[in-house]
């Protein structure tokens, strides 16, 4: 059975009262707040609470919900708790559930009273919360139950809050430009700072409570504008008009606030606690009608939390004005709902930025595969080309070489024959046509296989020996000068194109100069090979000449040989020079 507990209250007379008064008590209702009965009274209130408790004496459970603000208890004159300061600046008891499992000699059979000193502010719901007696376990119970809802939410909520603030600062100064993170990062943490008044237990570092509540008041004003600037940011609008009207209002407030002096503070904190939770209010109201109005709206996610905080914030400012009789705060436990909002909102946005790179790079891959398909046509097109362009180059280059090497010797022959046919016997016949086979030979030889690099001297040797032969019989005197070259050794096709252009460039000269000397030179002069052929013909106007098949030739063997090509003409001296820059040609 559980004892009916009587209650009665008194005023104190002083800070430091530490004995009851003998008279003026009057019944009350717990819980009470003596604001009504005693409006403006500061001090110490003493609670005196009576019951019966019946033989034999058994434990009995025993639970304060709350006091405001700080209290001494004591059990039939013996104290069973006391907060650490009963004068400001007061401890901050008032959010903190007590209990104590009473036996003999503390409880005693038949009457039994429990004394409750309580110091206190008027202006903030200063009283004594309910008090209530029982069976231990079923104390017990309740006990956690009043410290979950309390304390631990509370701590649970600004936890939350804290880790919550740091990410999105973190992800805001990864990524500027997503100001509503930065916007919301900031009010996280004038909530953190806000909600602490819930848990604190002391006003360090002032010396009173009006000036924490001044405090808490001013966070709790521009939270609610940081509120509503995150709330723009977050749908993707500025109105820079009201975001400066809105935070001046705060600025007006907070010195408002602090400048108002502690006997109107009070009044003040009333109205600007209203204006700052009914900012709340309408700020989460409107991102609702926001949300419901426009269907693509990223609102849309966030508005069924902003609609829990919305209700939370309604009943808390009820329980501010003292319409609803209680002093149990919801709004920081209902914090972290909207954080839940926002990180699943993050969450659904990560979701969705996954599906849209996985659409870009399904459409990547389809992207990827056509122009790999295009990029294999084109490159067997190309391919079709490069054949078509190499078996001209090969046809170029035979008919080149065949004209330089093959049509030089034949050159050569025609005209020994036509100057003395009746000197020619057969040996010379024959040997004249061994030559035109060797010539052949050496044509089909480089065109149709790469036996590797050879000495150029050895290259040489049978060129000079074939075209001495036919420039004597044609009454040309041709001097040699080799030098450097014996060690020499190029790539198969530099090699011939050399040998090449000296046959074109001799040639010339048998079919042109209507000279009677050529000189050759062929020397290395350090890095380079210079090729030298020089007659005493007739001569040519260089600037003028575009040349025939042989000076094409010429030209077309010098680029490919990257060297450079030089002549020079004038009646009596003609002059054509070849320097080759050697590179990494290999010397043995």
């Amino acid at each position: 059975m559980v004892p009916e507990l009587r209650a009665e209250a008194a005023r104190g007379t002083g800070w430091d009262d530490t004995t009851p008064p003998s008279d003026g008590w009057t019944p009350v209702a717990l819980p009470d707040s003596w604001a009504t009965r005693w409006p403006g009274f500061d001090g110490v209130v003493w609670y005196r609470l009576t019951w019966e408790q019946p033989a034999p004496v058994t434990e009995t459970g025993l639970l304060l919900h709350y006091l405001n603000m700080a209290g001494e208890v004591s059990l039939n004159g013996t104290t069973i708790w006391r907060d650490r300061s009963l004068i400001e600046p007061l401890t901050r008891a008032w959010n903190s559930p007590r209990y104590w499992l009473l036996d003999a000699p503390q409880l005693r059979a038949g009457t039994n009273t429990l004394l409750v000193r309580v110091s206190g502010l008027s202006a903030y719901q200063a009283g004594l919360g309910p008090v209530s007696l029982g069976a231990p376990a079923l104390m017990q119970a309740e006990f956690g139950r009043e410290q979950l809802m309390r304390r631990d939410l509370q701590v649970f909520g600004l936890a939350t809050s804290a880790a919550v603030s740091a990410f999105f600062a973190a992800w805001w100064l990864l990524r500027r430009r997503e100001t509503a993170y930065g916007w919301f990062a900031a009010m996280s943490v004038l909530w953190l700072l806000f909600g602490y008044n819930q848990i604190a237990t002391s006003p360090w570092p002032f010396a009173s409570n009006h000036s924490w509540q001044a405090l808490n008041t001013s966070l709790l004003l521009f939270f609610s504008v940081s509120y509503g600037v995150f709330v723009l940011r977050f749908a993707g609008r500025r109105l820079p008009r009201l975001e400066i009207a809105a935070f001046a209002v705060a600025a007006v407030g907070v010195l408002d606030l602090w400048f108002a002096g502690t006997a109107n503070l009070p009044t003040h904190r009333a109205i600007w606690t209203l204006v700052g939770g009914l900012t709340i209010i309408v700020v989460n109201s409107s991102g609702i009608f926001h949300a419901l109005r426009h269907r693509g709206s990223p609102m849309r996610s966030l508005a069924p939390f902003m609609a829990v905080s919305a209700l939370t914030g309604a009943h808390d400012l009820l329980v501010f004005t003292q319409v609803i009789d209680s002093n149990i705060y919801y709004t920081t436990m209902s914090s972290y709902v909207l954080l839940l909002g926002m990180a699943l909102t993050q969450a659904g946005r990560f979701v969705q930025s996954l599906r849209r790179i996985e659409n870009f790079n399904t459409e990547l891959i389809e992207e990827v595969n056509a122009a790999k398909a295009e990029l294999a046509s084109t490159l067997a097109q190309q391919h079709a080309l490069e054949l078509a362009h190499a078996r001209i180059g090969e046809r170029v280059a035979l008919v080149s070489d065949l004209h330089d090497g093959l049509g030089g010797m034949l050159v050569g022959s025609i005209a020994t024959l036509e100057r003395t046919p009746e000197h020619l016997s057969a040996p010379q016949l024959l040997a004249m046509l061994k030559s035109l086979r060797d010539d052949l030979r050496l044509i089909i030889d480089a065109t149709g296989r790469d036996d590797g690099a050879r000495a150029l001297g050895e290259l040489l040797a049978p060129l000079r020996y074939r075209s001495a032969q036919l420039l004597d019989a044609n009454g040309i005197d041709c001097r040699w000068k080799v030098s450097g070259i014996d060690t020499l050794e190029l790539a198969p096709s530099q090699s011939l194109d050399l040998m090449r252009f000296l046959q074109e460039a001799l040639t010339n000269v048998l079919k042109h100069s209507a000279g009677r000397r050529v000189d050759v030179t062929v020397a290395r002069a350090g890095a380079e090979l210079q090729l030298s052929v020089r007659d005493d013909g007739r001569g040519f106007a260089v600037d003028g000449v575009s040349g025939g098949a042989g000076l094409r030739n010429l030209r077309a063997r010098a680029r490919r040989l990257g060297a450079q090509l030089q002549l020079q003409s004038r009646p009596g001296e003609t002059q054509v020079v070849l320097r080759m820059p050697l590179g990494g040609a290999a010397v043995t």
